[in-house]
């Protein structure tokens, strides 16, 4: 099988668009057209500098340099109540890119009738091509002979145990889950209570976002593969270079576990606090009044030591969130965080990972990863919310 390529392909706007009518100016969309893939863009009525700025994913023939190759045909049409009309057609050829060309790309128009030409606007449509990667097909093909490869060829979805000399052979697997227009990365813990607390970050990028789901019993992802722990990287664009993609494993020894009670109740914290009811009641805290923030020192640290991780009440919109915010130390760099509930049910999390870190009030705090619960159940108590060092 031909390598393929899986594409992000961008209509972004057409420029100065010709008339269709004496009256009215043209209603516009485009039909983008790559070997059996067909799709349009929504119409844009009486518009001759129109805005679609629609992706679309098909895949592509894969060159011998590993960048797309083949026709993209993109087709403007004008929009009637009785019968649409076919103005004229452009095409990229995507061997033909540069690197430096693939963000924004302007194509000429070859014309359906004469009559649109001789307007003399130098009509343009303007295309992207944001990233690419591997697709399913060839995914698998380059991966069928890893020992405990498994693949889900309906869904889409591949799954590849990580390896490293210090853990246990499958003990933690990468997945890559196509969808219909991304593709999700994640790393699944296959044990029970692992002795590992795993995080993701990518190099280079300033901001890294995980999303986290614990499963107490187990779940099932295909037969062979059944999971604990699930770390998700979120808005992975596909033009991400997947070399960057670091796994963090730190070594799950508890160094200290608090019960968020403890820390709310050391700054005098007192049944159900808004906002400015807690800037008023709480003592020993730092305030961020613009984004309704509160951190709170943990009671664990050492006085004169700059702390490694605060507390953090976030009142967003019409909810507090808690989480836990790691501080830029050097003790804090080769630890790892957690917040989680003392309950059997699933739970879900977030986690963000900052590089340079993030200067919280005013550069007071330099914070670097934050960790949180997500839909966490209506009455859920601060006694039930655990943190932990490991």
């Amino acid at each position: 099988m031909q390598p393929e390529l899986l594409l992000q392909f961008s209509v972004i706007r057409g420029l100065r668009l010709p008339k269709t009518e004496l009256t009215s100016k043209i209603d516009a969309y485009v039909k983008v057209k790559a070997g059996t893939f067909s799709a349009k863009t929504r119409t844009r009525d009486d518009e001759d500098n129109p805005v679609w700025d629609e992706s679309f994913f098909f895949t592509v023939p894969m060159s011998a340099s590993k960048s797309p190759a083949g026709i993209i045909t993109l087709e403007l049409w004008d929009s009637n109540t009785l019968k649409d009309t076919h103005v004229g057609t452009a095409r990229l050829d995507l061997s033909a890119l540069q690197p430096s060309q693939l963000g924004y790309i302007e194509l000429p128009l070859a014309w359906e009738k004469e009559k649109y030409g001789k307007q003399g606007r130098q009509s343009r449509l303007v295309v992207g091509v944001p990233g690419w990667i591997a697709s399913f097909g060839t995914l698998m093909s380059a991966l069928h002979q890893v020992p405990g490869a498994l693949f889900n060829t309906v869904s889409r979805h591949a799954y590849v145990p990580l390896p490293h000399p210090s853990l246990p052979h499958g003990l933690l697997y990468l997945g890559c889950e196509y969808e219909a227009d991304a593709v999700d990365f994640k790393v699944f813990v296959t044990q029970p209570n692992a002795p590992l607390f795993v995080d993701l970050a990518m190099a280079g990028r300033q901001h890294t976002k995980v999303r986290r789901r614990v499963y107490r019993d187990g779940f099932k992802v295909l037969p062979g593969l059944t999971v604990f722990e699930e770390i998700k990287l979120d808005d992975v664009p596909l033009s991400t270079d997947l070399r960057q993609l670091m796994v963090l494993a730190f070594d799950k020894a508890l160094l200290w576990t608090l019960n968020a009670d403890q820390v709310v109740s050391s700054h005098g914290w007192r049944g159900a606090l808004g906002f400015a009811e807690a800037c008023r009641a709480l003592h020993s805290v730092d305030v961020d009044y613009k984004e309704q923030e509160i951190f709170m020192s943990l009671p664990n640290d050492v006085p004169g030591v700059p702390p490694e991780a605060m507390l953090l009440v976030d009142y967003d919109k019409n909810d507090v969130d808690i989480k836990l915010a790691v501080l830029s130390t050097p003790s804090a760099m080769d630890k790892g965080y957690d917040i989680t509930l003392h309950s059997g049910q699933p739970i879900k999390k977030t986690s963000e990972i900052f590089l340079p870190p993030k200067s919280k009030i005013e550069g007071r705090y330099q914070v670097a990863r934050i960790y949180e619960l997500d839909d966490v159940a209506y009455g859920t108590s601060f006694s039930d919310i655990l943190l932990h060092k490991f």
